[in-house]
């Protein structure tokens, strides 16, 4: 062998030997850029796995003070978002409002009660029709003050005192006072509750006008209200959920129908007289690919049960 060519092989040997470690070098860095990448990708994944929906996708939802909380919680929990920002996202109009809204298509799904007379008819006069979705159960109460002694009343003297025809407490087992009996303004899920589950609207008294309230918190708070006359002998309505867990006045006591307390066991169990369903409310035909249709499937899934488990809502389990 001459001893160019001796030269170029021990050329090209160094070559080699210096070329490898640095081709080492090369595909560490690139396996390490690949991995972080690739956890990077993962990453994101779970965070579009975790968002089942995106706000731009949110269908506009309107509903009843009562159910509020529930729907803030499921666009949060749906979306991967905040409560603030779940509740910047969403509507609140109250039961009247929310039809309203939802007839004008101004709402695109609402969380209400049935809904009254006059608003059926409302929506019958736009060629409105609704698809309701039975997606909690809660319940229709009635409380008194907690110094009242009357602890139960039966369907029939809940009637007798909305008539007018029971004036005085005495008369259901209480003390020797005239019965004050409240109630709502028209349209609200209230007034609604106590139509459909106590009176027709036409067998209703008509009381005087300072018995009539606006708004929920406004009839749970008249008891031990100095500005409320009679509120001590006081009787007035609302829905479980409300009272139980967001206007929580200790001068009232939810009472007994027919002997059986309002509770989260007694309104699942469906013995408690007056359970009332919570409803996911749409127009009759909205597209079968709205987003509407995949909360409601969300809200009736093992998830939704949980979530309104944890609120201390009660969940339909019978669909």
């Amino acid at each position: 062998m001459s001893r160019r060519i001796s030269q170029k092989i021990a050329m090209c040997g160094l070559a080699v030997a210096v070329a490898w470690p640095m081709a080492s070098c090369k595909k560490s860095e690139t396996t390490e850029s690949m991995t972080e990448t690739t956890e990077s990708v993962t990453a994101s994944t779970e965070k579009e796995e975790k968002a089942v929906l995106s706000l731009d996708e949110l269908p506009i939802l309107d509903g009843a003070t009562a159910n509020e909380p529930f729907y803030e919680a499921v666009v949060a929990k749906m979306c991967d978002v905040d409560q603030d920002t779940a509740k910047a996202n969403i509507l609140c109009s109250t039961t009247d409002g929310a039809f309203h809204n939802l007839i004008n298509g101004k709402a695109d799904m609402i969380f209400v009660s049935y809904p009254s007379e006059d608003q059926v008819n409302a929506a019958t006069e736009k060629g409105v029709e609704f698809e309701y979705h039975h997606i909690l159960t809660g319940g229709f109460v009635f409380f008194v003050s907690i110094d009242n002694p009357v602890e139960s009343l039966t369907v029939e003297q809940l009637q007798g005192i909305y008539k007018g025809e029971i004036t005085n407490w005495k008369e259901v087992g209480g003390n020797d006072e005239e019965i004050v009996a409240f109630q709502r303004e028209e349209g609200s899920g209230s007034q609604n509750g106590l139509y459909r589950y106590v009176l027709p609207k036409e067998e209703v008294m008509q009381a005087p006008q300072k018995y009539y309230f606006d708004t929920m918190s406004e009839i749970v708070y008249a008891f031990g209200n100095a500005d409320y006359d009679n509120a001590d002998n006081a009787i007035g309505y609302s829905y479980y959920y409300y009272v139980a867990n967001m206007e929580i006045n200790d001068k009232i006591k939810m009472i007994q129908i027919n002997g059986v307390a309002p509770n989260n066991e007694t309104i699942g169990q469906g013995t408690y007289p007056f359970c009332n369903p919570t409803l996911a409310v749409v127009r009759k035909g909205t597209p079968s690919d709205s987003k509407v249709y995949d909360i409601i499937d969300w809200i009736m899934s093992d998830e939704g049960a949980k979530l309104a488990e944890e609120l201390g809502y009660v969940p339909n389990i019978s669909e």
